[in-house]
């Protein structure tokens, strides 16, 4: 009798275990699902190799693409901190206040290290009194008019027309910054661009997000960035 009664324990134990078993398998199943479904429901963001931001990068290879990069991209970073700062009196949102607040932080540290490069590697400056090298003068017109974009904005206004513009403006340094792992002279080169895609790219998804949470109806305007050259 007493040998039925274990044999009946360890049956039932074996299908306890089982059960145990099939819902951890199936609960890791569905979460995995999830973060599948998650994943893919998150937008793409590529470089825009038709634009002439990736072209005229991916045409430049060794010194002429650091030198054009650094030139271009301190004044690409300048006209996204300064749009960033805008947004930290003038956004409604506090999501767009604190990414303003990490692009301030982000961006001013990587001129710094881009204007300190320049310096050591001999290149002209292409910003402030000293400045020599004025390839960078389409770029600060670009600038100019997204700033226009958000002058005079205030509230839901301004977070509307700040995720498009800062979208667009992302968008632009991942096409110029796509070819710096594979054409630039310098480690510290590629290992900027290799961050600034990555760093971007998640902020994009982010705004695209936000824009799709608070029901922004984005205007089409990245196809405005193509065919601009600077």
């Amino acid at each position: 009798m007493k040998k039925n009664n274990i044999i009946i324990v360890a049956i039932i134990a074996v299908i306890a275990i089982g059960g145990v078993s099939a819902y951890v398998i199936n609960r890791n199943s569905d979460e995995n699902d999830n973060t599948t479904k998650s994943s893919q429901s998150q937008p793409e963001v590529q470089a825009d190799t038709n634009s002439a931001d990736y072209k005229q990068y991916a045409a430049l290879k060794g010194e002429d693409y650091d030198r054009m990069f650094l030139a271009n991209m301190i004044a690409h970073h300048q006209g996204a901190v300064d749009m960033a700062n805008l947004a930290l009196t003038n956004a409604s949102h506090q999501e767009v206040k604190d990414l303003a607040k990490a692009i301030v932080s982000a961006q001013t540290t990587e001129i710094n290290d881009m204007t300190a490069w320049q310096k050591t590697w001999g290149y002209p400056a292409s910003s402030g009194e000293m400045m020599e090298d004025h390839s960078s003068m389409g770029m600060m017109d670009t600038n100019a008019g997204m700033m226009n974009e958000l002058n005079g904005k205030t509230g839901e206004a301004f977070d509307k027309a700040f995720l498009e513009q800062m979208i667009m403006h992302h968008q632009s340094a991942i096409n110029m910054a796509a070819t710096g792992k594979t054409n630039a002279q310098h480690q510290e080169v590629k290992d900027l661009t290799v961050a600034i895609v990555s760093a971007q790219t998640k902020e994009i998804k982010q705004m695209k997000q936000w824009q799709s949470d608070w029901g922004y109806t984005s205007s089409d305007a990245n196809n405005s960035m193509q065919g601009m050259s600077h």
